[in-house]
This record gives structure tokens, sequence and C-alpha cells, in this order.
């Protein structure tokens, strides 16, 4: 019974280059340490300044950028040199714009100290991302400096970034999935959560299927990942009870079909084709045809819609 209700559920659950503009090279000094009497308001307006220069990356906003700078600012990279200048940096960022209209960067601070009440040392890392699909991903440090009330980026020092293999050029597709999920069945609930793993190279899922009574009957992990050899979106699912469902993903028009084959504890197996309908709003609705379990024909499961939560 068990066997059945898993692989009624099973469907469901199976969803189953360009150089960074900022890295790291270590300062001439170190901070000593972190002097009194500097307010968290200081900390809040850096952090500011960081979302706002991603931000303006992103959409590709030259003179929100060039403003984040001080007057005399200056870029060092061993790649491509030092750039000084509010003036040189512009030219900077329209020449890489219209040589890589989709280049996109993800900041992420690591640690901010301050040197003095008008100065501060940002240290984090830099994910940049390329159309087609391409990652690297560095260490930096950003010297801001306080003029008039405003903190401005006086220094950035990069060494050159890290080449990150990642499949998400190909699993990119299935990027609707990312988030927290809930969908009802007669008489069960279903609640799973999709994120990408380190470099993109995977989507994971776990998932929990709830009764009437709040009990939980089953949970798993799911991975879905692209196979660079046979050059198809494939998926694993791992049960609870020690089940295992190997999943082959196709698209179609605002849809995926996923060929099923599934392996059960007890040494049953069964297979099934599940259909995912993307609807314009971002959720997606799911059915089940051509079940089969230990060689007998299973009715449909009709569609299910999913929700986030």
């Amino acid at each position: 019974m068990h066997q059945s209700l898993l692989f009624l559920f099973a469907g469901f659950l199976t969803l189953g280059l360009v150089h960074p503009i900022v890295s790291q090279e270590t300062p001439p000094q170190k901070p000593a340490a972190q002097p009194t009497g500097l307010g968290e308001q200081d900390k809040r307006s850096i952090e500011a300044v960081i979302s706002s220069y991603e931000s303006a990356f992103n959409t590709k906003n030259i003179e929100t950028l060039v403003s984040h700078w001080s007057a005399e600012g200056v870029y060092a990279s061993p790649v491509s040199g030092t750039t000084t200048g509010r003036a040189a940096m512009r030219q900077q960022f329209e020449v890489l714009f219209a040589g890589s209209p989709s280049i996109n960067i993800s900041l992420e601070t690591d640690s901010i100290k301050f040197i003095s009440p008008n100065v501060a040392l940002e240290q984090g890392r830099a994910t940049v991302f390329t159309k087609d699909g391409q990652t690297s991903q560095s260490d930096y440090d950003v010297v801001f400096v306080k003029q008039k009330d405003k903190w401005l980026i006086d220094r950035v020092s990069e060494t050159e970034p890290e080449i990150v293999n990642s499949s998400y050029a190909e699993l990119k597709r299935l990027e609707w999935l990312i988030g927290q999920w809930t969908a009802k069945a007669p008489g069960h609930r279903i609640e799973y959560t999709c994120q990408w793993t380190v470099n993109q190279n995977f989507i994971s899922r776990k998932f929990t299927v709830t009764d009437s009574s709040n009990k939980t009957i089953a949970s798993g992990l799911q991975m879905i990942g692209w196979d660079a050899n046979a050059k198809l979106i494939r998926s694993w699912l791992f049960d609870s009870d020690g089940g295992l469902i190997r999943g082959t993903w196709h698209p179609g028009e605002n849809q995926w079909t996923v060929q099923s084959v599934a392996s059960f504890a007890d040494g049953g197996s069964g297979s099934f084709s599940g259909v995912f309908d993307l609807h314009e709003n971002g959720e997606h609705s799911w059915k089940k045809i051509n079940r089969v379990i230990d060689g007998q024909l299973m009715p449909n499961i009709e569609s299910i819609r999913s929700r986030r939560k």
C-alpha cells in the first residue's frame, strides 16, 4: 500500500570570458583592531552602496556605477591593469557592456572593518555570469572612504578570477522550480523546497508528504542535473523508504515531460510519464500518465497544482 502511495506522488516529486569588476588582492596593510565609537549606521550605509552597485551593474546603469566611486578611485587588476578616476571608469564600463550586454554579477560580503571613522575595508566575493553560462568567481577587497557623509569606493584590488565549471546554462530552463512550494491532493499535502547547489551544477529538492492528520508518510531528496555525455537533464529521487526514481526531462512549449523509472525498496518496479504545465503566474501543475506498477497498467493521475508558499 505504501509503495503505491509513494509511486502516486513520485511524478510530482520528479521535477525532478569576461573578468569580474571586483576581486581580491591582499591590501598593503591589514586593519588593526576595530576602532571604538563607530556606529552601526555606517555599516548599513556601506551595505546599501554594495547593493546599489550590484543592481546598477546588472541594469547597466553606468552613471550610478560611476557615482559610487571617489573622484580619484583606483581599480587595480593584474589582468587589465590599473584604472584611475571616474572618467576612465565610465569608459571601462561602456566597453564592457558593449561587448557583453548580458553580463551580470552577484556580490557577497564576508566582512566590513573600520580602519578609522572615515575609512573601511570590505572583503567578500564576486560571481560573474555570462550569457553562455560561463561563471567566474573570486574574492575581493574594497576600500571605502567617507566624504561629505557619503561612503564611496576608493580602491578595488583583484587577482585573476577563478573559472568555475557550471551546468547552469543547461539547467536554467528549470529555474522556475527554485523556491518553496506546496500542493494538495485528496487526503494529502506535499511541501518541497528547491535550491541551487554550489556552482549551480544541480538543483536539489527536499520534500515531505503528510496525511490529513499532518503525519509525515514520506520524505526524501531529489537531485536534478545535466548529463553532459547524453546531453540530457536527468534526475534521481531518493525516498525515506529506500526507493529510487530515475527521470529524464524533455522540454515542450510551456511544458516538461519526465520519463521515469522507479525501483522500490521491496524489489518492485514501475514506470510513468510526468507532465508539468507552466502557468503565466510562475506556478505549475502536474499530472501522471502511462503508469505501470509491477507490469500492471494503473489509472492516470489528474492535474494537481503547485503554489508558492
